[in-house]
């Protein structure tokens, strides 16, 4: 069975500190995850980056849901 593939960028840091960080921090996760989602691995099959979509075509195709967690705030 080929799993459904669902793609999640956390940024633990945004959440954890709330409405502390500055504009600046906040622009840099922002372009961290899209540098992260530019990855080559992620050319490799579709990914969803919603999970209830997700979880709406695991349920339709019967697929399992593969997920993929990150941090944007790493070195």
């Amino acid at each position: 069975m080929v799993p459904i593939r669902i793609l999640t960028i956390a940024t633990a840091a945004a959440l954890a500190a709330p409405n502390s960080l500055a504009a600046q921090d906040q622009e840099q996760l922002i372009a961290n995850r899209a540098k992260k989602l530019e990855s080559r691995f992620l050319e490799k099959a579709d990914w969803f980056t919603d999970y209830d979509q997700a979880r709406a075509e695991a349920s339709k195709t019967g697929k399992m849901i593969f997920a993929y967690f990150g941090r944007s705030y790493a070195p």
